[in-house]
């Protein structure tokens, strides 16, 4: 027999070991994400411009990287132009520019083409810069990427642009805040390739000498690095989602070209239709239900959430619910700055929790969060919030354990704090439709889930987001009658978050069943005090792992053969402050400190009906010194070193 008690209201005794986090603390910190700090990923010159249109038109291969073509791109005016800056590689060649259909001349160094205005252009003015250009793009791995499939026997090419890498393909503004309303994405390749793209294929062009033009256009505002393309030898495998409330929705698919292929990875790409339906019906419609979500199959190690079309190297249920995810989590809202990667990252990796535990099973979703778990408690001393100073290094950026994995946890545990399912999945909704065709940061969420929700999540965000670890939580519990005494002991992993506040699930179990505690901690220490009339045999500290917590200890004081002694304290040594901590038994009983010298003498005497009591020390001299505690029926020393 199962049964939920809900305690609206305990007795709950505590004092801090240390010093409560202090919302302040984190005040330079927030102060930090000033639009002059974020100005720093870029040159402050390309906020002069907004980009409302971009039209690539390029010849591009499955057998090399070796790129050839044109990019228009229109802007208007948003402060006084002198100068015109296009991120572009040095490795590629700019054969001719023009703007306004005017031929220029420009610079081209330092990985910029620049252009200097005559005459500066004018707030709210429209520009048109059409650059033609060729070259093979640096061949570090990022930007275009050419392999070989030894599997299916086909060559293939694909672009991978995040975080910093489109300018190695095309000329751009590498601006996150900066979505460009509309792009059409030309592609001629080889006629025995196909060419996939963002939004909808609009037409099939045949050319001369065996080549074939593959015109795709997007009416979503989309960021610079989710334009994409793969060619290869590909075959299209379309099928539709039926999304309630929604016409179907495309899913058109790229792969090699070959039955085989098909056969190995149908079934997997059918799943996407229920994770279509799935995330429409929990997190809104599918954001570009009018042109299409798809999928190009390449070499990639993973998979890379390009708008409309991932680009991936398998179908894996994990991989495809992730990258899905993608389309209302990173491309729909996008990250503000690559500090806020979490706004991406984090929340696609729980998308992948939602696939499971909606059409696969709880233990699965359980079984995913325990392993997101064990990576997150592998950075104890790092924040999911990414310091400026390491905004531009990638592997900071995309830190599986940090971005992804315990970005992962820190949503779960935001549904835990809500802790109402379909609030939860509203406040989402709602999250999305504010900052639906744009950029959030972090903070931005945790505004727009409060107004959703009445809930403040200032100290969960100063915890979670901008802190550092995870809790440990040490239970001792004794019952006396009908009441159950539980002193909770959380230490944490990392000294700048010294207390996790929040809310904490216990399942006590009696003989012939069990019942469920929602307790909030507020301090490291906290006694609470429950009615409860059936005989308490074991306690388990969050039973179904909403929180990020290493396994801590549960004590019976009243177990058989429990030899715990009257008190303990730390630190040891010390230099300002000890703390005693009790036996949870002797809850609200008279209990005595003496602190002693080694002849004995008595320094200091401490009465008081709390189970933890501070004993200030500075006063001591350097030297050992006896600690002494006395209750009503029992006393016992330790020694220790005041330094």
């Amino acid at each position: 027999m199962k049964n939920t008690l809900l305690i609206l209201f305990v007795f709950a005794t505590g004092q801090l070991f240390g010093q409560i986090t202090n919302p302040d603390s984190y005040k330079s910190l927030r102060e930090s994400r000033l639009k002059s700090d974020i100005n720093l990923y870029y040159n402050p010159l390309m906020d002069k411009y907004d980009i409302f249109f971009v039209k690539l038109d390029i010849e591009v291969s499955d057998q090399s990287t070796f790129i050839s073509g044109n990019v228009t791109i229109q802007a208007k005016v948003a402060k006084e132009l002198d100068t015109l800056l296009f991120d572009f590689s040095n490795y590629m060649t700019v054969d001719s520019v023009f703007i306004n259909n005017k031929k220029i001349t420009v610079e081209h160094s330092d990985n910029i083409i620049k252009y200097i205005f005559d005459i500066p252009v004018s707030i709210g003015e429209n520009i048109k810069a059409q650059i033609f250009y060729r070259g093979t793009p640096d061949p570090d791995g990022r930007g275009v990427t050419n392999a070989y499939s030894q599997n299916w026997g086909k060559n293939v090419t694909w672009t991978l642009s995040e975080s910093f890498h489109a300018y190695k393909w095309w000329p751009c503004k590498q601006v996150l805040s900066d979505k460009i309303d509309s792009v059409y994405i030309f592609l001629t390749c080889d006629d025995d390739c196909k060419a996939g793209s963002n939004g909808l294929l609009t037409n099939e062009v045949d050319l001369v000498n065996n080549k074939k033009r593959f015109e795709w256009k997007t009416f979503y505002s989309i960021n610079y690095y989710l334009i994409s393309y793969a060619v290869a030898e590909y075959q299209d495998y379309s099928i539709y989602a039926n999304p309630e409330g929604s016409d179907p929705v495309l899913i058109q698919n790229y792969i090699y070209e070959g039955n085989d292929c098909l056969d190995n990875y149908k079934s997997d790409i059918d799943e996407t239709i229920n994770f279509i339906e799935l995330f429409s019906d929990k997190f809104g419609l599918y954001p570009f239900a009018n042109e299409k979500y798809g999928h190009c199959l390449t070499e990639l190690g993973g998979g890379m959430e390009h708008q409309t079309m991932t680009t991936l190297g398998n179908f894996g249920f994990g991989l495809v619910s992730h990258e899905l995810g993608h389309m209302w989590f990173g491309d729909y809202v996008t990250c503000a700055t690559w500090q806020d990667i979490w706004i991406n990252e984090g929340f696609a990796s729980y998308t992948e929790y939602v696939a499971l535990e909606n059409l696969q099973s709880a233990t699965d979703a359980n079984s995913w969060m325990n392993t997101a778990h064990t990576y997150a408690f592998e950075e104890p001393n790092k924040s999911v919030y990414i310091p400026f100073t390491e905004a531009f290094n990638e592997s900071r950026i995309f830190n599986y354990r940090l971005s992804y994995k315990k970005g992962a946890a820190i949503i779960h545990m935001i549904r835990h704090e809500i802790n109402d399912d379909d609030l939860f999945f509203a406040s989402l909704r709602n999250y999305l439709s504010e900052y639906g065709d744009s950029v959030a940061t972090g903070d931005d969420f945790k505004t727009s889930i409060e107004y959703s929700t009445g809930i403040d999540f200032d100290l969960f965000f100063d915890q979670w987001y901008y802190g550092k670890g995870y809790p440990r939580f040490d239970v001792e519990y004794t019952q006396v009658n009908d009441t159950l005494f539980m002193a909770v002991n959380q230490s944490t992993s990392s000294t700048e978050t010294p207390v996790f506040q929040l809310f904490v699930d216990f399942k006590v179990y009696f003989s012939d069943g069990d019942t469920s505690l929602r307790l909030y901690q507020s301090n490291n220490f906290e006694t609470f005090i429950i009615p409860l009339s059936k005989t308490v045999t074991n306690i388990i500290v969050d039973p179904n792992n909403w929180i990020l917590n290493e396994a801590g200890t549960i004590d019976s004081v009243d177990s058989p053969g429990n030899n715990k002694s009257l008190f303990s304290f730390f630190p040891n040594p010390a230099k300002e402050i000890i703390n005693i901590r009790f036996n949870v038994r002797l809850y609200s009983q008279k209990k005595q400190i003496q602190i002693m010298d080694l002849n004995g003498r008595l320094m200091k005497t401490i009465t008081s009906n709390s189970n933890l009591i501070p004993v200030n020390i500075s006063d001591l001299s350097t030297g050992v010194y006896f600690v002494k505690g006395i209750s009503s029926k029992n006393t016992h020393t330790y020694k220790f070193i005041k330094q």
